[in-house]
């Protein structure tokens, strides 16, 4: 009986849940995007950059 009683609390706690609208999530999900991308830039740019120092200092 724990069970349930633990899936009937659950889905009343879900009824009390403020979800966001449609336009506010697209705006989030473009805002991880273009961190996701600027971030994914200066770790490349990073990686390449201490890539080409070792580089000299191993040759």
């Amino acid at each position: 009986m724990k069970l349930f009683d633990f899936v009937r609390e659950s889905r009343d706690e879900l009824k009390k849940v403020t979800w966001p609208e449609k336009e506010e999530v697209s705006n989030f999900t473009m805002v991880v995007i273009v961190t996701l991308i600027i971030v994914s830039v200066f770790l490349a740019v990073v990686d390449f950059g201490l890539n080409h120092i070792i580089g000299v200092f191993v040759r």
